[in-house]
């Protein structure tokens, strides 16, 4: 895995079965573990907001008794159903808790109307401070959404609209992390979506050191090896079952930073 796609690691949890909980309880397992071990001390996070999880891995983590991040930055607006921003604030403020980091919020819709309410709503003093730390940040770690939006999106108010959703796929859509989609090759896929969305933009992410990408299950396969082969992330933690498919299926391009495309070394999987 690591080194047909490119990765500075991967961590590959066994589940018990291959349904969706099984799938979940292992990789937010696998993901506690990494932070655990991985996080410096200096280290500055920004997190998405959306992904259960994310939020099942912080609620497995131990305090440490010394701080292992300096800071916890949300990364994408999550404004929307009452329960689903209690859960956005909750991981913010457990990841904090548990690394002794400052929590940094991010208090906006994660999609808007316009590009001119996005600009307004980053450019405001109420946003500026979390805005401000997305040039500094030295780690993210997000989920790897599907075309279709997760449960936890889709409640939220904030879950990008059918005709949207049919639109991005049209352009060639397979995925997203923090709504920036992508194509089945790891190419941003430009739309006037992109321009509505309330986050991080792609530029910001991929000028972070280490980005860390979680997800499993058959559900998003495509979408993690778009991820990858875009070179979105560069840690991965997934599930045995997807990391034997992506291993059996190497994507035939990739898009890189935006620089020309490479087919990778055969493999038997």
């Amino acid at each position: 895995m690591r080194d047909l796609y490119g990765l500075a690691d991967v961590v590959i949890a066994d589940s018990a079965s291959d349904d969706e909980a099984s799938i979940l309880a292992s990789i937010s397992g696998a993901t506690a573990a990494y932070f655990e071990t991985t996080l410096t001390g200096h280290d500055r996070v920004g997190i998405s907001s959306w992904s259960s999880t994310l939020l099942a891995a912080v609620d497995k983590m131990v305090p440490k008794n010394v701080s292992t991040a300096s800071v916890i930055v949300q990364v994408l607006g999550g404004l929307g159903a009452p329960t689903i921003q209690v859960k956005a604030t909750h991981l913010v403020e457990r990841l904090s808790a548990v690394t002794g980091a400052v929590p940094v919020f991010f208090s906006a819709p994660g999609v808007v109307a316009s590009e001119v309410v996005r600009d307004a709503i980053l450019a405001d003093t109420s946003s500026r401070e979390a805005v401000d730390e997305w040039s500094r940040l030295t780690v993210l770690v997000a989920g790897i959404g599907s075309i279709a939006p997760s449960p936890m999106l889709k409640d939220s108010g904030n879950a990008v609209p059918s005709g949207e959703l049919a639109k991005l796929s049209e352009a060639g859509a397979v995925g997203d992390i923090c709504l920036q989609f992508f194509d089945a090759t790891g190419r941003l896929v430009e739309t006037d979506f992109g321009t509505r969305t309330v986050g991080i933009s792609a530029d910001e992410m991929r000028r972070i050191p280490r980005r860390v990408g979680v997800a499993g299950g058959e559900r998003k396969w495509e979408a993690i090896r778009a991820s990858l082969a875009g070179r979105w992330i560069d840690v991965l933690i997934t599930d045995v079952a997807t990391a034997r498919w992506l291993v059996a299926n190497p994507i035939a391009e990739t898009a890189g930073d935006g620089g020309p495309a490479r087919k990778p070394d055969p493999i038997t999987a």
